[in-house]
């Protein structure tokens, strides 16, 4: 019987560690004729056919993969980088937008309150200048916000709390009354547009709205181990192509720990550095014609609270050792289809294989090459019960990193997959597919491992 995803998770993390793919740590020599698939099996794309033959009607052979492949993946795909995108380029002027709909409203319950205590009395008609304002304020912030933020309720709630209170007061013109509740509406207000409510309720950094979820998708939200997921993973999350970098995770409970339990990350997110590294590690993979974005994620375990000072962690963000995951995002399908052409042509592959640590252990030999009871690949580069089949993919770099031969040209082994429009390439070493396992780390949990 095919075991799931949950039932393997615990299975997946005693193999796969937190090593990061930039390095060469994890490495396993198994026995090759260990459990291993031979040629020809079922889940080999390059192997003979099954022996009860081939279908009726054979696939028709194209140059590559139809614009529709990896469907679900480039669904999954497109919505994290439609995110991040927005963080980059339009967060700045939604929050501007936000604070200035409840600067407005503030301005207009201050308004009413003046004229309220200048005129000794209050009428319904001010009850209702209030209550609009504070349901334009609402409306604008939505528009500004939302779907990324939810700001609308929130302050709708408080609105109607403060007007509610003033509809039942201002019939008896109880002028005081109704000072001091406009007087909590407009510090109400208030205090949901200073810059310190913004940066905790609506952050960029961390970012754990609907993002962060998207980037965790494998786990839908009521998965129970999804808490345990959540807490304990953190991203880093750069758009090269909008030279913005943050981090992405839980944030930590400033309020209810000390201050020096908390981990301290310094610098910046995927930094420009690391960028450079991980393009020499991909070789031909990054191609920049026509390409439209570029973004680098990195899984890494979300340092945990300290339970002294001296045991918080206190580094750089490559110290978190996270796996890494280059995207690249083209006008259209064809583009990028002529893209990874290039880049193939410019290296070589050895079939394909799922990026995920459950279907090696589900089925798979130490290459990554669906065994018997696995899935099998179809026409398209998908499998027919399972994740994504990506190419195993490898090239010479300019030097080697093994043993300190560097006179001689490294050769780096990775997987690289065409979904839709975009690009995506993960795992690259000097180490091969099948000397290697358990390099995942908490790459399991994030969105390219569940489509």
């Amino acid at each position: 019987m095919q075991r799931t995803r949950r039932a393997l998770l615990g299975v997946g993390a005693a193999l796969a560690g937190t090593a990061g793919c930039l390095g060469v740590e994890g490495v396993e020599y198994p026995d090759a004729a260990a459990g291993a698939g031979a040629p020809g099996d079922e889940g080999d794309p390059d192997g003979d056919p099954p022996e009860d033959g081939p279908p009726d009607d054979p696939p028709e052979q194209t140059d590559g993969d139809p614009p529709d492949a990896n469907a679900a993946l480039a669904a999954a795909t497109r919505a994290v980088v439609d995110d991040a995108v927005w963080f980059a380029t339009e967060y700045p002027a939604a929050v501007a937008t936000y604070r200035d709909a409840i600067a407005d409203a503030v301005a207009t319950v201050w308004s009413v309150r003046a004229t309220v205590d200048e005129e000794a009395a209050i009428e319904s008609e001010q009850v209702d200048a209030v209550a609009a304002a504070g349901e334009t304020a609402a409306d604008r912030a939505a528009e500004a916000l939302e779907p990324h933020f939810s700001p609308g309720p929130r302050i709708r709630a408080r609105v109607e709390r403060h007007v509610g209170v003033l509809r039942e007061f201002a019939p008896r013109n109880d002028v005081d009354r109704a000072l001091e509740e406009l007087d909590r509406m407009r510090r109400d207000l208030a205090s949901v547009g200073t810059s310190i409510y913004v940066e905790e309720e609506f952050s960029r950094d961390p970012i754990y709205n609907r993002l962060f979820r998207r980037l965790l998708a494998p786990l839908p939200p009521e998965d129970p181990e999804r808490g345990r997921v959540t807490g304990g993973t953190l991203v880093e999350l750069a758009v090269a192509s909008r030279d913005f970098s943050t981090f992405a995770h839980r944030p930590y409970d400033r309020d209810g720990v000390d201050r020096d339990r908390i981990p301290r990350i310094y610098g910046d997110a995927f930094d420009s550095e690391r960028q450079r590294e991980l393009r020499a590690r991909l070789g031909p993979i990054p191609q920049s014609e026509d390409r439209v974005e570029e973004l680098f994620v990195a899984y890494a375990r979300r340092p945990p609270l300290g339970t002294r000072q001296r045991e918080a962690f206190e580094g750089w963000p490559r110290e978190l050792d996270g796996v890494p995951v280059h995207v690249q995002r083209y006008p259209d399908a064809e583009t990028a289809e002529a893209r990874l052409s290039t880049a193939l042509d410019e290296g070589a592959t050895e079939g394909r294989a799922p990026v995920d640590p459950e279907a090696t252990l589900a089925g798979s030999d130490f290459s990554g090459n669906a065994s018997e009871g696995g899935n099998a690949t179809d026409a398209d580069g998908g499998t027919d019960d399972g994740p994504t089949a990506w190419h195993r993919f490898y090239h010479r770099e300019a030097e080697g990193e093994r043993y300190g031969f560097d006179e001689h040209a490294g050769v780096q082994y990775g997987y690289l997959v065409r979904a839709g429009e975009f690009l995506l390439a993960t795992g690259f070493s000097g180490d091969a597919w099948e000397e290697r396992t358990g390099w995942h780390g908490r790459l399991r949990h994030g969105w390219v491992t569940g489509a």
